[in-house]
C-alpha cells in the first residue's frame, strides 16, 4: 500500500512539473481575457477551402490562408519566448493572407491595454513581409522584416462588448513567430453619482452604529 501510494504520488507530481513546465507568462498575467494565450494548450485540425491544417491552437480560428500551409502556419516548438510552444504564421507574398482570430468578450466603452512577443524568422530577407495586430478589422500594431529577434509590442483599444484579436502575416523565406498574447482591461471607476451614493451610505452606516453605542 505505501509503495502504491508514493507511486502515486511521484506520479501527481511528474504530471504537476510537466503542467508547470509547459504553462507560458502569459497565463500568470491577472485578468488575460485571451485564451491559450502562449499556444500551449493543444491544437485541432480545420478543413477551409479544401484545405486542412492539423495544427491549428485550440481557442483560435483560422482562416484559408492559414489551413493553405500548414508547414508555414501552425503550432510551433523550438522558437517559443516563453512555456514550450509559440505560433508560425506567414504565407508567401503571393499567397492568401494567413490568418488567426479569437473574439473575447469585454465591456462596451471600457479601455483594453495589450501586448504580445513577435519576431520575423527571415529578417531582412523580404521587404514587403508584414505581421499585423487587428482588433475588429482596425490595425492595431504593423511590424515589417527589421524585428529579428523577439520583441514585445504593445496596444490599446476600446471595447465594444465582443472583439475579435486577429494575428495576420506574410513573408519570403521563413515565417514569423508570436507568443504571449495578453489583452486586459482597466478596473471600472465608479461614476460620481455612484460615489455619491456610497458615500451616502457610509455616513448612514456610521451615524447607526454611534447612535447605538450612545444607548447601548
Amino acid at each position: 500500500m505505501r509503495k502504491m501510494l508514493l507511486l502515486s504520488a511521484v506520479v501527481l507530481l511528474a504530471s504537476a512539473a510537466q503542467a508547470f513546465a509547459a504553462s507560458s507568462i502569459c497565463d500568470a498575467t491577472p485578468g488575460n481575457l485571451v485564451l491559450n494565450c502562449g499556444f500551449e494548450g493543444g491544437t485541432y485540425s480545420s478543413t477551409i477551402g479544401g484545405f486542412t491544417n492539423n495544427s491549428v491552437p485550440v481557442d483560435w480560428v483560422p482562416n484559408m490562408g492559414f489551413d493553405l500551409e500548414p508547414s508555414f502556419n501552425h503550432v510551433n516548438s523550438g522558437n517559443q519566448h516563453s512555456g514550450n510552444f509559440d505560433l508560425s504564421i506567414g504565407n508567401f507574398d503571393n499567397q492568401p493572407l494567413a490568418m488567426l482570430s479569437q473574439t473575447i468578450a469585454t465591456v462596451s466603452g471600457d479601455t483594453y491595454s495589450g501586448s504580445f512577443w513577435a519576431f520575423d524568422g527571415g529578417a531582412n530577407g523580404d521587404p514587403n513581409a508584414f505581421l499585423n495586430l487587428v482588433v475588429d478589422g482596425n490595425v492595431e500594431v504593423s511590424l515589417n522584416d527589421t524585428v529579428g529577434a523577439w520583441s514585445q509590442f504593445t496596444f490599446s483599444f476600446t471595447g465594444t462588448g465582443s472583439d475579435t484579436l486577429t494575428i495576420e502575416a506574410q513573408t519570403n523565406p521563413s515565417e514569423w513567430y508570436a507568443d504571449d498574447v495578453v489583452v486586459t482591461g482597466a478596473s471600472p471607476v465608479p461614476e460620481p453619482s455612484t460615489f455619491a451614493l456610497l458615500s451616502g451610505a457610509g455616513l448612514v452606516i456610521l451615524a447607526g452604529m454611534a447612535h447605538r453605542k450612545l444607548f447601548a
